[in-house]
């Protein structure tokens, strides 16, 4: 079981998981180049790193079920 999860499994649970805002924030980071990711990881730390936890609890949902 990974603790660490990527940017990408953080853009893919604010894409399902998240309100409108998130998963605009997510499109928004999908179609980034890496300057403009690290942008939008900067401008919002607090939402980076809520939906890194709710991706950390999802990964450990699925370790639990194998």
């Amino acid at each position: 079981m990974a603790e660490n999860v990527s940017d990408l499994e953080i853009i893919l649970t604010m894409a399902t998981f998240g309100g409108s805002f998130a998963r605009a924030l997510a499109q928004a980071a999908m179609t980034a180049d890496p300057v403009n990711l690290r942008r939008l990881r900067d401008a919002f730390p607090e939402m980076w790193a809520q939906y890194a936890e709710v991706a950390r609890l999802k990964q450990r949902e699925g370790a639990d079920r194998c």
